[in-house]
């Protein structure tokens, strides 16, 4: 491994979940390990070529979790992504002293990336092909965040996540179904007007003169106008 590429180690038993992180880690400029879940259990073991770790937590991260926390309390704990099942969302508790963070398992790639990178990334600064400007608007694709005339806009993430799908691929229209695909991920089962829903938000948000450009193509979808 290159000394200034960082590594992820996925551990689950699952394999359709391994290669849904997979996908989704690929987008990072990342080396990745899937191992057994019980590597997750014996976090001191894992080698330093792992900068951040994957566990599949399931419908309980209370085994995993307290592993995390067991080596926080003698050693520095590796970051710590938890896959959970939504069932689980509301008993889960993240790990004390540890880097970590949480998606659902049926989250879009997206998101995955984007709470990975948080977590082998913080703070870090984003290079220039990572900044996009349009007029007022300021969109920062490493950070996820916007402004328009240097005020903060408070998209919710999947909000963000369309907007600035529909920024960095401009004058093209995409239909409801192709950006529930791109943006939500294959196995979102919410219909159509989710985008809409989001587009509406979207706009509300951006002002007049910005909201403009994100356009309605009559029976196809939505298109950013540069």
């Amino acid at each position: 491994m290159m000394a200034s590429m960082k590594g992820i180690a996925i551990c689950t038993d699952d394999a359709h979940v391994a290669a849904r992180l997979r996908e989704a880690f690929e987008r990072l400029d990342v080396v990745i390990a899937v191992l057994p879940r019980e590597a997750a259990l014996r976090p001191e073991r894992l080698g330093g070529e792992h900068s951040l770790v994957v566990s599949d937590a399931g419908h309980d991260a209370r085994d995993v979790t307290a592993a995390f926390e067991a080596l926080a309390q003698h050693d520095e704990p590796k970051p710590l992504l938890l896959a959970v099942e939504r069932d689980a969302i509301a008993a889960l508790r993240l790990p004390v002293g540890v880097p970590s963070d949480f998606v659902m398992k049926d989250s879009s790639p997206s998101e995955i990336a984007a709470r990975a990178r948080l977590l082998l990334w913080p703070g870090e600064e984003a290079s220039g092909a990572e900044i996009v400007r349009v007029g007022d608007l300021t969109l920062n694709l490493a950070t996820y965040q916007a402004h328009v005339g240097g005020v903060p806009v408070e998209f919710a993430y999947m909000e963000y996540a369309l907007f600035a799908f529909l920024v960095t691929h401009p004058n093209r229209a995409y239909s409801r179904e192709a950006l529930l695909r791109r943006v939500w991920g294959h196995d979102y089962f919410g219909g159509a007007r989710t985008v809409d829903v989001h587009v509406r938000r979207i706009r509300a948000k951006l002002g007049p003169e910005l909201a403009a450009r994100l356009e309605t193509v009559r029976n196809v979808g939505y298109l950013w106008r540069m």
